[in-house]
């Protein structure tokens, strides 16, 4: 018995190596070739004009920014470099005639999210054999809100996206081929896998499942030699060829911004290999780690609320047909080997990513990478509802496999899908990083130097004074390049030529630094002396012990300017002529994102926290100015301005309260302070001008003192916040008189 089972086992290997053509397939296409193509041009141009019209006109605010100032003179972008998406970036910039260069690069992201939904719906097509499903989930996950929002911006995820669903048609088409095409279609397999990886690394996690499925094929099933599989390996290599761009623009081009030193071999694949982060899966560089419970718990709830919970529910019936199904045959092989490429996505993506219970905008990086697990769940879920029809025409009521009856449905869910996130996706007149651009940059002094951390600002200010040339003499410094070995060897004599770089920058006090280190206490005292500075992000606390003591920061628009403490002679007239050469006036004309569609995941959130912050931060100077110069003449100059300030941000953040556009609970740490200081602002003015002004504006005054005071003794009680007890203690006994006419709370109380 145990002989003639051995028999059969072997007979089963050897059909098992036949071509996969010659298996028959479970269910007849329900649409013809012809019918099938006609519904490939039909998707392909309903995507190109609902992504066309909604897509953004300049820049995206993220990397974008960032992939735009590179591509423009052919540099390299953050690691591993995106060198494919890159030089189709700089051919779009310079072969398109018209538009920002924003939007040509946006232009090739519309057409790849066109293409990928495409690739989507031949997939299903094919190994559903249901043309009809395949456009209705195609059309599902394009114009989701995801997949929708990642298809009208200059970014790679739109390109990646594309690939990842190429890989999987690629691998159908593998595992359906002739014996005798078995080659040819393990080198395109093997080119097309290469070119993937030319753009993003974490299409490897569907490479690996598909790259051992084609070497056990070529080499186990079909006995081909090693130098077949050797030339198969050149196509990936030849592929992966793009990254030869990094070095072509080191050598070659001379870019106004690079990413890196690529005269190496070492310093090539460092980049390449992204080790400044860990490895190509950690999202940020440093020492956070996630767990793969959390990151898939995180990805199940997060495909639930983006795709709903159809695509699981169709893939756990796929999965039982599968698995009920004893035959060997081309779908059941395809739809493992999709599963296998789910699966080690998730092994390595959920073990390895290291944000931990994001929020903001790292839940906004996050949601990025769980593109690519969804694609393969709609596919194994529209697959799913192939079978799953077919179940059901057999079972219940042939009318169910009507291509017509399913045609309605499919035009109707389309309809639903593009209505549903149509307002939120539109983008068509989203200027806000050239408004944040315009309300600062054409202020500046000639020649100003603009220092800047983290993506908002350096990429929209970079991208407005390369790209698009708006005022071109500022020079936009990233300090995370200051830091980097080789900014002063690259781009120090370059793009930022005329400015002194005492050496690599570290974050340090002076007493730290090594040989050939410096603070930015360094960097003033080399520079201040001959450029207006500016900074646009916040300076490490490390630092403040050293370049405080002679530098201090005025408030400018959004951002902040150095000058030296000892060129300030009168601080409150000096910070009562810097405020009025910049009007708040200007911001409020500035248009600012509505809070109701840019939740707190965008970047047109964090636009609108910094400025509101950029409110909170000014009037509170203004506070701290009055207390030190309380005898000065600009006292009620002071006092006036910051509780304007502060007026205009508590008042924004009430009004997107009252119209629900936002919980307190999202804002309440600004909205509070900024209460409490409006209050003490209010009432200070009351104090001083009660004898001056009438008893209605008297008045109106108290009543802003309370009304602010009792919500931020609230917030404080609320809080249990012991540290401003006493503060509180004083404020309660001001709210429980009737009157304060008689008040004296003046600067100094």
């Amino acid at each position: 018995m145990a002989v003639k089972d051995k028999k059969m086992k072997k007979i089963a290997r050897e059909k098992s190596g036949k071509a996969q053509s010659e298996l028959i397939p479970e269910d007849e296409p329900v649409t013809t070739v012809l019918e099938t193509k006609i519904g490939a041009v039909f998707l392909f141009i309903l995507s190109c004009a609902i992504y066309f019209v909604t897509m953004f006109p300049g820049l995206p605010m993220g990397d974008s920014g960032e992939f735009m100032v590179t591509a423009i003179d052919f540099g390299v972008a953050h690691p591993p470099g995106y060198p494919l998406f890159t030089t189709m970036s700089y051919l779009a910039i310079k072969l398109v005639p018209f538009g920002t260069p924003a939007w040509r690069v946006s232009l090739l992201s519309v057409l790849f999210g066109a293409l990928f939904n495409v690739t989507v719906y031949y997939v299903i097509s094919l190994v559903g054999k249901n043309s009809v499903v395949g456009i209705m989930t195609a059309g599902w996950i394009g114009f989701s809100r995801l997949f929708w929002m990642w298809s009208i911006q200059g970014e790679i995820f739109s390109l990646n996206n594309f690939f990842c669903a190429y890989i999987m048609l690629r691998a159908y088409y593998f595992e359906s081929c002739s014996k005798e095409n078995i080659l040819h279609e393990a080198r395109m397999s093997a080119l097309t896998c290469g070119l993937s990886l030319s753009n993003q690394h974490t299409s490897v996690l569907f490479i690996i499942p598909f790259a051992l499925r084609v070497a056990y094929r070529v080499l186990v099933i079909e006995h081909k030699s090693i130098k077949d599989a050797f030339n198969i390996a050149l196509y990936g290599i030849g592929g992966m060829a793009w990254y030869l761009q990094m070095p072509i623009s080191h050598f070659l081009f001379t870019p106004r911004v690079t990413w890196g030193d690529f005269g190496s071999i070492s310093t090539f694949l460092k980049h390449m290999l992204r080790l400044d982060y860990g490895s190509s899966f950690k999202l940020v560089a440093g020492d956070t780690e996630g767990t793969f419970v959390s990151n898939f718990v995180a990805f199940v709830k997060d495909s639930s609320a983006e795709l709903s919970v159809l695509p699981w529910a169709f893939g756990l019936f796929l999965f039982y047909t599968i698995t009920t199904n004893v035959s060997h045959n081309l779908f059941k092989t395809t739809v493992k080997m999709f599963l296998a490429m789910m699966g080690c996505y998730f092994a390595v993506f959920c073990s390895l990513a290291n944000i931990e219970n994001p929020v903001g905008l790292s839940r906004g990086v996050l949601e990025r990478f769980w593109m690519q697990p969804s694609i393969g769940l709609v596919i194994l879920g529209g697959i799913g509802l192939c079978k799953l029809l077919t179940f059901l025409s057999e079972k219940v009521h042939p009318l169910l496999k009507n291509k017509y009856i399913q045609l309605a449905l499919a035009i109707l869910v389309i309809s639903v899908q593009i209505k549903s996130n149509y307002e939120e996706n539109d983008e068509s007149d989203n200027w806000y990083a050239y408004h944040y651009a315009q309300s600062i940059l054409p202020h500046l002094p000639e020649n100003s130097v603009m220092l800047t951390g983290g993506d908002l600002p350096t990429n929209v200010f970079r991208y407005h004074t390369i790209c698009e040339q708006m005022r071109p003499d500022v020079r936009v410094l990233d300090m995370q390049f200051m830091a980097a070995d080789w900014f002063r060897d690259v781009l120090a004599p370059t793009t930022f030529a005329g400015i002194e770089i005492p050496g690599v920058y570290r974050p340090y006090k002076t007493s730290q630094l090594k040989k050939g280190q410096y603070n930015l206490k360094g960097f003033l005292d080399a520079n201040i002396d001959k450029h207006a500075i500016f900074v646009c992000n916040s300076v490490r606390k490390d630092e403040l012990s050293d370049y405080e003591k002679y530098y201090m920061k005025i408030p400018y628009r959004t951002c902040k300017r150095f000058v030296k403490k000892s060129d300030v002679v009168n601080p409150a007239e000096k910070y009562s002529q810097l405020v009025e050469t910049t009007p708040d006036t200007v911001l409020d004309e500035w248009p600012m994102p509505d809070i109701r569609k840019y939740e707190d995941r965008t970047w047109e959130h964090a636009l609108k926290v910094a400025y509101l912050n950029s409110l909170s931060e000014k009037g509170t100077l203004m506070w701290q100015e009055a207390v030190a110069h309380k005898n000065s003449n600009n006292l009620r100059y002071l006092l006036e301005r910051g509780a304007l300030i502060h007026a205009q941000g508590v008042t924004q953040i009430e009004n997107a309260i009252a119209e629900g556009r936002l919980s307190e609970d999202a804002w309440q740490h600004m909205y509070f302070s900024m209460a409490g200081s409006m209050g003490h602002f209010c009432m200070v003015l009351h104090t001083m001008l009660r004898s001056e002004v009438t008893e209605e504006r008297r008045l109106q005054l108290e009543d802003c003192g309370r009304k602010y005071w009792k919500i931020y003794v609230e917030w404080t009680e609320i809080k249990k916040n012991t540290e401003h007890e006493a503060i509180v203690k004083e404020l309660k006994s001001y709210l429980a008189m009737k009157s304060m006419k008689d008040l004296n709370f003046n600067i100094g109380t």
